[in-house]
Order: C-alpha cells, then sequence, then structure tokens
C-alpha cells in the first residue's frame, strides 16, 4: 500500500512539473498576458511576467534594478541587453507569431512569457 502511494505521489509531482512547463525552454503557462509596450526589469524578474503583443512590435525596457539584465527570446533572434538603471528596446520585428520564454542571461531563474500576435 506504502509503494502504490508513494508510486502515485512521484507521478502526479511528474505529470504536475511537464504542465507547468518545467521542461527547460517551453514557455510557462499564463492565465492573462498583459498587452503593453514597456517592461520592466528589477531585481530579479521582469513586469510584467505575461506580456502579449502584436508582430512586429517594439517593447520598451526599463531596468529599475541594481543590476543588468537582459531581455533575451528564448527561440528568437532577439536579446537585449540592459545595464541597472538604464532603458533600452526589444525590436520584435523579425519574431514569428507565437508563444515564447523571455529570460535575463545573467540570471536564468529571471523568466517571462511573451505571446507574439
Amino acid at each position: 500500500m506504502h509503494r502504490t502511494v508513494s508510486i502515485i505521489i512521484m507521478l502526479s509531482l511528474t505529470l504536475g512539473g511537464i504542465a507547468c512547463g518545467a521542461g527547460g525552454s517551453e514557455p510557462s503557462a499564463c492565465a492573462t498576458f498583459s498587452t503593453t509596450t514597456a517592461v520592466k526589469m528589477d531585481d530579479f524578474s521582469f513586469g510584467p511576467a505575461c506580456v502579449q503583443v502584436d508582430a512586429g512590435s517594439t517593447l520598451a525596457l526599463d531596468n529599475v534594478g541594481a543590476a543588468p539584465h537582459t531581455f533575451t527570446v528564448d527561440g528568437a533572434d532577439v536579446s537585449v541587453d540592459v545595464a541597472a538603471g538604464a532603458q533600452g528596446s526589444a525590436d520584435l520585428s523579425g519574431v514569428a507569431p507565437g508563444t515564447y520564454t523571455v529570460l535575463c542571461t545573467y540570471h536564468p531563474q529571471m523568466k517571462a512569457t511573451i505571446e507574439v500576435g
């Protein structure tokens, strides 16, 4: 009985991790997306964490934190380095419609999701 319960728990955790996007560079699932033209980079998060933009958009980036960050779109040719306290912009004109993971290459735990429409 104990072994059966252990197997059920392990299966639940494994399937839960897959459903929550625990598979590396898979885009995380967002319940809601914010339609915006600006993203804040703070120590150590993107805000909003789930962004929806039109294809061809340019996002304003505002690093309000004390550390440098990148806005790197996994699977697209977009990576913008923004120094602490500085601003930048991410040109998404070459990004095909879809859902992408955004990360900071300095701080890999810093992630967001962007949906290009």
